[in-house]
């Protein structure tokens, strides 16, 4: 009778450590976040995809959906870094700030003038996090494009000046 007792008490000793355990594991993992490699990956990549279609968005408006597209709103600046009232970039950066909510972001125009890169930080809503993403879109600008939306790109005729739109955007 006494080996029955025995077996009985390791049976239920077993059976009290699984149980133990498994609710130990539950606890661990509900309790902490585990973030892969791949996990941090893919977000990046989704926030610049998000960013990009942003852009492409932006780019190819109709009239009717937008006031001024991305082409339009770079024609309009007046020359000034981080100048968003003065210029259509107010209309970008409203559209922007649409597009991405709970994103963060800064708008930075890059083109070549006279033989020499220039890049002007045109919206700046703060200092970028190490885990940004930059994404560009072009824009080609002509005489009549920066004169129909008032900019001060000083072109010719028959100029034409390709701008690099760069969107730095970064998770709040």
């Amino acid at each position: 009778m006494e080996l029955n007792d025995r077996a009985q008490i390791h049976t239920l000793e077993g059976l009290a450590a699984a149980i133990l355990m498994v609710i130990t594991m539950l606890a661990i993992t509900q309790s902490a976040m585990i973030v892969t490699p791949q996990n941090e990956l893919s977000m990046i990549v989704h926030q610049e995809q998000i960013s990009s279609d942003a852009l492409t968005v932006l780019d190819i408006a109709p009239d009717t959906a937008i006031q001024y597209n991305l082409t339009e709103c770079v024609a309009g600046w007046q020359g000034n870094e981080s100048n968003v009232t003065s210029s259509n970039l107010e209309t970008l950066d409203n559209e922007l700030a649409n597009l991405l909510p709970d994103i963060k972001y800064n708008v930075d125009l890059a083109y070549v003038k006279d033989g020499e890169l220039n890049t002007k930080q045109v919206i700046i809503n703060g200092a970028a996090t190490e885990d940004a993403v930059v994404v560009r879109r072009l824009v080609t600008l002509s005489n009549s494009s920066v004169t129909s939306s008032g900019g001060a790109w000083n072109l010719t005729d028959d100029e034409l000046m390709v701008v690099e739109v760069r969107l730095t955007s970064w998770q709040i």
